[in-house]
């Protein structure tokens, strides 16, 4: 028995030594995987669609790019989900978190360790992306280290108010007098005398955006703001930015002019004018009145002819929107190696944006432009991420279809808006909210109560704004705004 016991030991030590030890060599060789979950707002393709875009791009890392370190595992997920679906990955840290994350909130982020820093890989992998973007690498960073890789695209945006051009025509309403969301209320009142029946706008929570480019008020940090050319920091919300957009969207809630569930209308802006039940709508895009006008005119559901008209164009703002590796990525090198081709490498941004050739696009003759395959076309090709073009990589770069860009953007114009856009004072600045995280989760909560319902004119501002505020002081804001202040100050010495 003693010998037998003595033989199973040895056995045992023997699996033990070959499960702690390396792995097989053809194991050791095998690329990383890194997954690259990224949002879309258009509809989410099958999971079919998707495997033939990520086979195409392994296909070209692999055999044109000769890279053997690592491919892709390409995960696409509806915008409204992913604000919840990816925190809740990156704080359970498991295998199934991303490597590769759209960031939306980097200084939330940054401060739960979901993200890591980016300094070891900037003058190595991504110094052809650095070089690239220029001082736009500014808005990904935050207290001394880069967290993340900023989009690249025109995210100044052309704020139009777009219109079901028949019915407008026949109104006889002269909708050029519409030069800011103010004269705006004119021509959507002429047009309700007109239309009784009809409402020429879908939702009012963007009139802040309006009234932040009128008065250039730049947000900080969300719930802080500079006005003008001082670094003076405000509470966000009691600016009269702020409080000019939800006068005015109670008021036009109350005319009759906007969608009338407001806030509890779960469909986006763009499915409720594409489809007909709001006559018009307020979006801002990279592109001129008529290249909008001609898209929204393309892809709406019901056959109207779309005219547009330009109500303002944003300042330059701090970008929050950019690319990330996770905490929990094995191989951050290699996924700092892939975020580099979404800037520097065309056919690999394109691919992830426009799908496969032959699944979802043609060539011409020429090869010059591309057009949907036979019997397809926007809206029923099996992969569509068009609409995503601006929240990842480099969105200066795309395919030209025969039938225009289908995308809302325009290249050319995109860079013309950023490079003549006006410039904050704090342009740049990202605060970090480690001293103030309590106090940031309390006003969040009251925001998350009080905003929503304020910025669709869902309730009178003259009793909810008074509350609103003082809800805000209670939980701490103005802690928020002079920890800010001081990180402010202190950037602004090293920066201006």
């Amino acid at each position: 028995m003693k010998k037998f016991n003595a033989i199973l030991l040895s056995l045992l030590l023997a699996v033990s030594m070959v499960g702690c030890g390396s792995k097989p060599k053809e194991e050791a060789n095998e690329p990383s995987v890194i997954t690259l979950d990224m949002s879309t707002l258009f509809i989410v393709p099958s999971l079919e669609a998707t495997q033939k875009v990520e086979d195409v791009i392994n296909d070209y890392l692999k055999n044109t790019l000769h890279e053997e370190g690592y491919k892709i595992h390409l995960v696409i997920t509806a915008i409204g989900d992913y604000f919840q679906k990816i925190p809740m990955e990156l704080a359970s840290g498991g295998d199934e978190s991303p490597d590769l994350v759209q960031v939306f909130s980097m200084a939330d982020w940054v401060n739960q360790g979901y993200i890591i820093p980016l300094d070891d890989y900037l003058d190595n992998e991504l110094k052809p992306t650095v070089d690239l973007i220029g001082n736009i690498i500014g808005s990904g960073k935050m207290s001394g280290h880069t967290y993340m890789i900023p989009r690249y695209f025109g995210t100044v945006l052309d704020w139009k108010f777009i219109y079901n051009k028949e019915l407008v025509d026949a109104s006889g309403v002269d909708v050029t007098k519409a030069k800011d969301i103010d004269s705006l209320g004119d021509v959507l009142a002429e047009l309700k005398e007109v239309y009784p029946n009809e409402h020429f706008l879908v939702y009012c929570d963007q009139f802040n955006r309006l009234y932040n480019l009128k008065t250039h008020t730049s947000q900080v940090g969300t719930y802080a703001a500079t006005v003008g050319t001082d670094t003076k920091l405000y509470n966000y919300y009691e600016t009269d930015a702020f409080k000019n957009a939800i006068y005015k969207a109670y008021e036009f809630r109350q005319k009759g002019y906007a969608d009338p569930e407001g806030s509890a209308n779960t469909l986006s802006h763009d499915a409720v004018v594409m489809g007909g039940s709001s006559k018009g709508v307020i979006m801002g895009h990279s592109a001129d009145t008529e290249g909008i006008a001609s898209m929204f005119t393309r892809t709406n559901t019901y056959g109207a002819t779309f005219g547009a008209v330009n109500i303002g164009i944003d300042d330059l703002a701090t970008d929050t929107l950019g690319i990330g590796i996770s905490h929990s990525c094995k191989d951050p090198a290699a996924a700092a190696r892939f975020i580099n081709l979404l800037y520097t490498d065309e056919f690999v941004w394109d691919t992830l944006i426009y799908g496969a050739e032959g699944q979802d696009y043609v060539w011409n003759a020429d090869h010059t432009k591309v057009k949907y395959p036979e019997g397809l076309d926007f809206n029923s090709v099996p992969y569509n991420c068009i609409y995503s073009c601006g929240m990842i990589g480099n969105g200066f770069q795309g395919l030209e279809y025969e039938t225009d860009d289908e995308s809302g953007s325009d290249r050319v114009y995109g860079k013309k808006l950023m490079e003549n856009a006006w410039c904050p004072p704090l342009y740049g600045f990202t605060p970090t909210t480690v001293n103030v995280m309590n106090e940031i989760t309390a006003v969040s909560n009251v925001v998350e109560q009080y905003s929503d319902v304020l910025m669709y004119g869902d309730v009178d501002p003259e009793a909810k704004y008074p509350e609103f505020l003082q809800a805000l002081k209670d939980a701490g804001i103005d802690k928020i705004v002079q920890d800010f202040q001081a990180q402010a100050d202190e950037w602004y010495k090293a920066n201006s």
